[in-house]
């Protein structure tokens, strides 16, 4: 015997299974719920010559959607506003307010956000503090900022490699004096050698020490100067990265990391680099010292 979980009757035998309307009609509705409407597809208004094609471009200014072949058309047709602004089509939805549903045709620099008309009045108009211009102008004046600092920050790279290179130089230079300095006193102590193998040990060894400070300095000079390159190189890949981006219009929909950029940027450029220590040697003064010692020794000798 089995029983119906619905209506609960007895029966001694399997019945047959019928459409049960009420659970279906409850599944339908369940379901019609949670079908998402598919977007309506935008056709070009600019065609003329039988159906239009669906639209590539939305003109954010006109609310005008246009095909590939008549984006030159409709960038030549008059404009009340600040001239065109066209995005991919697939992106227009993404520029519309969820709000108001207009397009985001202003940018707040307190919320480093695209904003729509509505949203300007509301939040950001002047009596709440906010700066608000049009999001095209704003996009070209991060743009120019962000290649001016690209080109400060590649001269300063310059500027790097220049004072290294002279760096390297003057380190070569005083190591070739150094060791022509030794040959001089090696000359001079040969005259004197018996007498004087300690005190020439001394000589060098003062000499070496001298040597030793240049390097430790010159190689201290280089490493700051390294780090400062390597920290000039990084921030030029970032900007050069953020500059890439600025191609695409859709780059101005959050610019608070462009914002960041460009303010570690400046405080970078801000700052001066270190002036390099030229290494010196008075070879005339340490010289005299050895032949008024030599000087001392004949007469002392005689």
């Amino acid at each position: 015997m089995v029983r119906c979980p619905e209506c609960n009757n007895a029966y001694s035998q399997k019945p047959a299974l019928e459409k049960n309307h009420k659970l279906s009609n409850i599944v339908e509705k369940f379901n019609a719920l949670n079908i998402e409407k598919a977007p309506a597809v935008l056709h070009c208004i600019l065609c003329r010559r039988g159906p239009p094609m669906p639209a590539q471009k939305v003109c954010l200014r006109c609310k005008a959607p246009c095909c590939q072949s008549h984006v030159q058309t409709h960038l030549q047709q008059p404009s009340s506003n600040a001239g065109h602004l066209l995005v991919e089509a697939s992106e227009a939805r993404a520029w519309s307010c969820p709000l108001h549903h207009e397009y985001r045709l202003y940018h707040c620099e307190a919320e480093h956000a695209a904003v729509c008309h509505y949203c300007c009045v509301a939040r950001c108009a002047p009596h709440h503090g906010h700066a608000v211009c049009d999001v095209e102008m704003r996009r070209s004046d991060i743009r120019q900022t962000l290649m001016k600092q690209q080109d400060r920050i590649e001269d300063r790279v310059q500027d790097i490699e220049e004072q290294l290179y002279k760096l390297e130089s003057d380190k070569c230079l005083v190591e070739e004096k150094v060791q022509h300095l030794k040959e001089e006193v090696q000359l001079q102590y040969q005259k004197m050698q018996q007498l004087l193998e300690e005190d020439l040990g001394k000589t060098l060894e003062v000499l070496d020490q001298a040597h030793t400070k240049f390097c430790q300095e010159n190689s201290t000079q280089v490493l700051q100067l390294n780090q400062k390159r390597q920290e000039a190189k990084k921030l030029l890949s970032s900007i050069q990265m953020v500059s890439d981006k600025t191609e695409d219009i859709k780059f101005m929909r959050n610019t608070k990391a462009a914002k960041i950029l460009m303010d570690r940027s400046q405080s970078y450029i801000g700052n001066t680099l270190p002036s390099y220590k030229v290494g010196s040697l008075n070879s005339k003064l340490f010289l005299s010292e050895i032949s008024k010692r030599e000087k001392n020794l004949c007469k002392m000798l005689e």
